[in-house]
């Protein structure tokens, strides 16, 4: 991603939204994901949080 926003809570919030196992992961103007979502929000979670 070349921006994207990073408050404190990001964990928190990437972990709540996981287990809602979202049909389609996308960001403005950019790549659709489709898979195991839950998976690639918890795998994010941890990108971002290192």
């Amino acid at each position: 991603m070349d921006y994207y926003s990073y408050p404190k809570n990001t964990r928190t919030l990437l972990e709540k939204l996981a287990p809602t196992k979202p049909a389609t992961l996308a960001y403005m103007h950019g790549s659709a994901w489709y898979g195991d979502r839950e998976k690639l929000l918890l795998t994010l979670a941890d990108i971002l949080c290192e």
